[in-house]
């Protein structure tokens, strides 16, 4: 039997249960366009109209309230069977220790896939401030970030991480920002949680790298915590230093803007890390393919 493509019925049980393009795209960590696409994909294949297209958002016709509970069904199946061929050990307890941080702005948002995925895995996710193998948590898998140096342990380059000024674009509407200078009239913000081999973290050295003599005149309020940081630059706070890990969804969606052409290398980056005998685990093996998959996605994205 010939069958549709995989991600457009992905596309429509998402749109069907949301009943939101919006919301499915959020979901699926692609754009609420790729998501029509891929519906329109499948009505085309089956010859049929599965959603009426409203001015406040979508709603099923009656073939796609008839198709829905049947493509449900089938990813939940999906799931079943690939723990069985599996002998059962995709079963159980995964614990990911992570930074507060990327849990909350990159990890978070992009979960709910993994969890349709893979149903029969229970997952803990716990956070923790700690840094570079400074972890204490009993963990099967830990997202660290640092240089790379892990001794006893098993590592994976996750993704490497851009530094670049943020804000609002209420904000941008209310002071425009044409040049360096122009953060002179602006509240700046800034991660201090950071140690000595971050510099670009810092106001003073990143616009010093930039090639930019602007003094802030020390205009710059300091927060302990990165999502702390993110969060207060998306409540139009001021005009931050942001992460493009962090920030990627804000810029995505519209919340924030990025400000200049200009951009400066992270020292650090993030890595999967894990003992060398946690790493062979088939929970383990399948969660970091999950992450380098959703990285892959983002480098394509931009």
């Amino acid at each position: 039997m010939r069958l549709p493509p995989l991600n457009a019925l992905r596309a429509f049980e998402a749109a069907a249960r949301h009943s939101s393009f919006l919301h499915a795209a959020e979901e699926l960590n692609v754009t609420p366009a790729a998501v029509s696409h891929q519906v329109k994909t499948l009505e085309a294949f089956l010859g049929m109209e599965l959603f009426k297209r409203l001015a406040r958002g979508v709603v099923l016709t009656d073939s796609g309230r008839e198709l829905l509970p049947e493509i449900s069904r089938g990813f939940a199946h999906f799931g079943r069977g690939i723990g069985s061929v599996s002998g059962g050990v995709l079963s159980g307890l995964l614990t990911v220790t992570v930074l507060p941080s990327l849990a909350h702005h990159w990890l978070l948002p992009r979960l709910s896939g993994f969890l349709d995925a893979f149903p029969d895995i229970n997952i803990r996710i716990q956070s923790s401030g700690a840094r570079q193998g400074a972890f204490k948590e009993e963990a099967d898998l830990r997202i660290w970030f640092g240089l790379g140096d892990f001794p006893g342990y098993r590592s994976v380059l996750l993704m490497t991480d851009e530094i670049f000024p943020v804000c609002t674009p209420a904000l941008l509407n209310r002071h425009p920002l044409r040049t360096f200078a122009d953060l002179k009239q602006h509240r700046l913000l800034q991660d201090i949680n950071v140690d000595r081999l971050e510099r670009t973290m810092t106001w003073r050295q990143w616009l010093q790298e930039a090639g930019s003599s602007v003094d802030t005149n020390g205009k710059v309020v300091e927060f302990n915590d990165s999502a702390l940081l993110t969060q207060a630059v998306g409540y139009g706070q001021g005009v931050a230093l942001g992460r493009r890990s962090l920030v990627r969804e804000y810029l995505r969606t519209g919340r924030l803007t990025r400000l200049f052409t200009e951009v400066r290398p992270s020292e650090y980056s993030y890595y999967a890390v894990a003992t060398e005998e946690k790493a062979e685990h088939p929970r383990v093996k399948v969660f970091m393919n999950w992450l380098e998959e959703q990285v892959r996605l983002d480098r394509e994205r931009g």
